[in-house]
């Protein structure tokens, strides 16, 4: 089983890819996995089983929980648009 930095490193990886996706299902999905991703790792650190999540991206948020938004200093392609 990976270790809880690995899912944080995904969860990482899916929020940065949302910020560039054109299409705002894919970013939806990608978001919902970094959700997910997250929610795996909190339960790895706390000695808990991993939680089986629903990677298929049905909740539609409308932005970036804060808890998930990335530093300041990384640029947001998103407001450009």
């Amino acid at each position: 089983m990976p270790s809880a930095a690995y899912f944080r490193r995904q969860a990482d990886i899916c929020l940065r890819l949302s910020l560039i996706a054109s299409d705002d299902g894919v970013s939806s999905r990608l978001i919902a996995m970094a959700r997910d991703y997250m929610a795996t790792s909190r339960a790895l650190e706390q000695g808990m089983p991993a939680p089986v999540g629903d990677r298929t991206g049905s909740a539609e948020p409308t932005e970036m929980p804060a808890a998930y938004e990335l530093p300041s200093d990384t640029p947001d392609s998103r407001a450009d648009t």
